[in-house]
């Protein structure tokens, strides 16, 4: 049988496509590989959200086709489907596929290795305008098929945002969403094969049914989720703050079974940096939220995303960030400095940020962020959490805790890995939590 290895970067979405594209090899006899061994076909999902991605991206695949300069090497993802033109250049590459072409991947794998593994000239290319394409592409997602203890359940694709800095909308088109009744038959088929953990996700996740004619909500598939599953625990991904509303609110806080953490992207604490950016939100807006979810939901966790030295960020505008994050208080702060993305509005704005001061701003939140995770893991020495087991060795394991916080835990019985457990916090690190085993759940 051919043997296949898949290769992920960037975000979680990515890791859904790759969970997806490597169930439809295993339908079809594949066998899987480390993507360090010898395999005829290797998968390469790209990543194109900043400059460093794309040069990630490169770098793999000139590595892969020296490992087995016979293997077929197919390039997937966002580069694919933003540069099928340079991807398709390279020697080191024999397809390139695009976002919405991935059903197409088998046969295209089999045409490839039916020729002896590679491309007799030019790579053979399958990206097509992702703009025109209204509907989710259905994939089912294999159980066995998952590599984690923990199950990402895409239910939409796409975004209509257009924030001035982000090429996504040009990479994955506009918002598609999955229907509600497939989002609960493949969540059942995760819980039936043994997954306690699920997490939606999705490129714009907070804007899911829009596109739908019957205009089903975020908070409706958690609501049928609950009712129509016996999953013990439901995570979300990345929800823009705009878009959580009362509804969402209150299906948080009507079961313990969704888990009180958010990752709501600040961007900027700046309005004037906000409003080049095309966020639709104003500083004092996302305060307002911030307050609101910590008076209504219990033990809430929140994180973010931050953009440092993005075109105009002046010294004193960055301080204002800073100010804003003081205020905020994150659990976790992931800052990246800003990437020029040819083709978006900011790319080509005035009063580019130099490399070295955007790099001192990240350090710095980095610092900010640091501090604040570690108050954060002081205040929960003494409580309760339940903690999702990972990875296990021996009486000892880590995993997530509800809301989102690395537990080390010891004190485990055998064969705890991929349970949920609760733990007496006992202590910190600084960066991880310690606790001992109270009972598995």
């Amino acid at each position: 049988m051919p043997t296949i290895a898949f290769a992920t970067l960037g975000c979680r979405v990515n890791q859904y496509d790759t969970d997806s594209l490597r169930g439809l090899f295993m339908e079809a006899g594949y066998t899987e590989k480390e993507f360090h061994e010898p395999a005829d076909v290797y998968v390469i999902n790209t990543c194109s959200v900043t400059h460093v991605g794309e040069k990630k991206s490169r770098q793999l695949i000139r590595r892969t086709k020296k490992m087995n300069p016979q293997a077929a090497v197919v390039v997937t993802g966002c580069y694919a489907q933003l540069d099928p033109e340079l991807l398709s250049s390279m020697p080191d590459v024999d397809a390139v596929i695009g976002t919405n072409e991935k059903k197409r991947i088998v046969p295209i794998v089999e045409m490839l290795l039916g020729r002896g593994g590679h491309a007799d000239s030019d790579a053979v290319t399958a990206v097509h305008n992702v703009r025109q394409a209204d509907t989710f592409e259905e994939i089912p997602l294999y159980p066995s098929a998952v590599e984690h203890t923990r199950a990402d359940l895409k239910i939409q694709e796409g975004c209509n945002n257009f924030c001035s800095y982000c090429i996504i909308p040009y990479t994955r088109g506009a918002l598609k969403s999955r229907q509600p009744d497939a989002v609960v038959a493949e969540a059942k088929r995760l819980v039936a094969a043994g997954f306690k953990e699920l997490v939606l996700t999705g490129i714009h996740l907070g804007a899911y049914g829009k596109d739908l004619e019957e205009k089903p909500t975020l908070a409706l598939i958690l609501r049928r989720l609950l009712a129509e599953t016996d999953v013990q625990r439901i995570r979300m991904g990345s929800i823009e703050s705009i878009e959580v509303d009362p509804d969402l609110m209150a299906v948080m806080n009507e079961s313990d079974r969704v888990c009180p953490h958010l990752h709501l992207p600040l961007q900027s604490g700046s309005d004037t940096i906000l409003k080049a950016m095309n966020r639709k939100y104003t500083k004092a807006e996302f305060f307002d939220l911030i307050d609101t979810l910590r008076q209504q939901i219990q033990n809430l966790t929140i994180s973010t995303d931050l953009i440092l030295g993005f075109p105009g960020e002046t010294d004193e505008l960055f301080e204002e960030t800073m100010e804003s994050l003081e205020r905020l208080k994150f659990s976790h702060i992931h800052a990246f400095p800003y990437s020029p993305r040819h083709g978006t509005p900011a790319a080509t704005m005035a009063h580019q940020v130099e490399t070295a001061v955007k790099k001192q701003r990240v350090e710095r939140v980095q610092e900010l962020s640091a501090r604040q995770k570690h108050e954060l893991l002081e205040s929960m020495v003494g409580s309760t959490v339940h903690v999702l087991i990972e990875k296990q060795d021996h009486t000892t394991g880590e995993g997530f805790s509800e809301n989102y916080e690395r537990v080390s835990v010891s004190g485990l019985a055998p064969d705890q890995e991929g349970a949920i457990v609760t733990v007496a916090v006992t202590g910190t690190d600084g960066n991880t939590l310690l606790g001992t085993i109270k009972e598995e759940i």
